[in-house]
């Protein structure tokens, strides 16, 4: 798959580039609902709450009133695992083409993508996609609510931790696909506020 966009782009990193990029448009729809759901879950935090107040030791109670609450605003609360699962299976067959081999001798910066910064550490290739990955995990952080706890806030930082174990093309993936999901969770959040102003 990648070397027939490779071929057509004349760049292997272009090529993993353009296709998570394709998957990501793909996933689109799937997202905004997720996102979607996600705002309603805000907007209901409160009645949430009190549900779990009155209802704390009825977990079976707690848990049907809480459903039927999301089913009234059109969401439930697995909504946002939905684009996860359906990635999955994607990014499982692009990490196979990232380590099985097909990527050795395409290059990025002069350095190998099938290489990886754990086992190559003067990578300056692999330095700059640690350095993309550790800006887009600041954005993120700053968009994130005041009360966010701490341990979530450094879950943002996830996939800096992630980077140097995976080969170079991998790393290409994630600066990618956390930049892609950190721009779309900006653009639909701005849309969630502008629309609650009107």
């Amino acid at each position: 798959m990648l070397s027939w966009f490779a071929g057509g782009l004349g760049s292997m990193p272009a090529a993993i580039v353009v296709a998570t990029v394709l998957l990501r448009v793909a996933m689109l729809p799937l997202s905004l609902r997720a996102y979607r759901a996600e705002n309603v879950r805000s907007r209901l935090t409160p009645q949430l709450q009190a549900l779990r107040e009155r209802h704390g030791s009825e977990p079976v109670v707690l848990a049907e009133k809480s459903a039927e609450l999301m089913r009234k605003e059109g969401t439930s609360p697995f909504a946002g695992l939905v684009p996860m699962l359906l990635q999955a299976p994607f990014v499982w067959l692009l990490y196979r083409e990232f380590t099985g081999g097909r990527l050795q001798g395409y290059d990025f910066l002069g350095s190998d993508l099938s290489h990886r910064l754990l086992t190559e550490p003067g990578m300056l290739a692999g330095w700059l996609v640690i350095a993309a990955l550790v800006a887009v995990a600041v954005w993120n952080g700053r968009q994130l609510p005041a009360q966010t706890p701490s341990f979530v806030k450094a879950l943002q930082f996830g996939t800096v931790a992630f980077a140097p174990f995976v080969p170079l093309a991998a790393g290409i993936y994630l600066v990618t696909t956390s930049a892609w999901t950190a721009a779309e969770r900006w653009v639909v959040r701005a849309h969630f506020r502008s629309s609650e102003q009107k």
